[in-house]
């Protein structure tokens, strides 16, 4: 585990496990009682979580994942889809022997849940937790304004961003800032309080230590950005939390409105501007944070 990121989880520990296609992944794991298992965004790690997840602990046995080609998992040139990703998540599964566990996926790690649904249906999920995403990132032509408002979607340009990202991780990190590659951008990460700030700080750490795999990441990436989950959304029948804020990149109002209503029963939260509700409003509001997921997940 990255030291930096021990300081912040003491009680944490590291585990590895080998997929069905031979790759060694990593995952962190603390606290006891049901399992609740962490799916992370692109490219990040359970950095995003250090100021939630030893809370969160204390009710749960939390198991953190990282993605292949990130932190500590193995760094192959294949695979890098959502659905190997959702896939890698049910060989971990497999290797702990879990039958059902919660789950909460920030990011694309909700894609890689959907993608979980889409293969192995929903008995082994008890309680979902969906954190900042849209279903549906890249629209095509045939999409008119209302729609892609709905979803959350734009007509940018995922094989620019994948291209940007090929040459270095600077500029792969300024294409998704500039609005032809991704119209709503992520200019609001640059508004975070302290806690947001370390999070980021410790994932930037990781790549600068860990030789990341830049191109096979960039094809990820565009994966994601293509993939259109809303018909995975709408068939979600376990009890949902979705967690979003007012100032994010990755959803609006309406796309959170529209899972709000597509999954029956779901309750909805976002933080506001002035809770820094951003991408990662996890760390710059961990208190709400932490008392939001609790309360859901410890709720009869």
């Amino acid at each position: 585990m990255l030291k930096e990121l021990k300081e912040l989880m003491p009680n944490f520990k590291d585990g590895f496990f080998t997929t069905s296609d031979g790759i060694e992944i990593h995952y962190l794991e603390g606290g006891s009682g049901e399992p609740l298992i962490l799916t992370s965004g692109w490219p990040t790690s359970p950095c995003i979580f250090a100021y939630n997840l030893p809370e969160i602990s204390k009710h749960y046995h939390v198991i953190a994942i990282e993605n292949r080609g990130t932190g500590e998992s193995g760094k192959p040139t294949h695979g890098y889809r959502v659905s190997r990703l959702s896939k890698d998540v049910y060989d971990m599964m497999q290797a702990l022997g879990l039958k059902k566990a919660h789950f909460m996926g920030h990011s694309m790690g909700c894609a890689t849940l959907w993608g979980f649904i889409d293969l192995f249906g929903q008995d082994m999920i008890d309680k979902l937790i969906l954190v900042d995403q849209a279903p549906w990132l890249w629209s095509d032509i045939g999409e008119n304004d209302e729609s892609m408002e709905l979803h959350c979607g734009h007509r940018g340009n995922p094989y620019g961003l994948y291209d940007a990202f090929k040459v270095s991780w600077e500029e792969g990190f300024k294409a998704f800032a500039a609005p032809e590659y991704w119209p709503t951008s992520a200019s609001s990460l640059a508004e975070s309080r302290p806690q947001g700030n370390h999070v980021m700080e410790l994932e930037e750490i990781y790549r600068s230590r860990i030789e990341y795999p830049r191109e096979p990441l960039a094809r990820l990436v565009t994966n994601h950005y293509m993939t259109d989950w809303r018909d995975i959304v709408s068939i979600i029948t376990v009890p949902t939390l979705i967690i979003t804020g007012e100032n994010t990149h990755a959803m609006n109002s309406a796309s959170a409105a529209w899972m709000n209503n597509a999954i029956k029963g779901s309750e909805l939260v976002v933080f506001t501007k002035e809770e820094y509700g951003n991408h990662i409003m996890m760390a710059n509001s961990p208190e709400k944070f932490n008392r939001v997921v609790l309360d859901f997940m410890l709720k009869k």
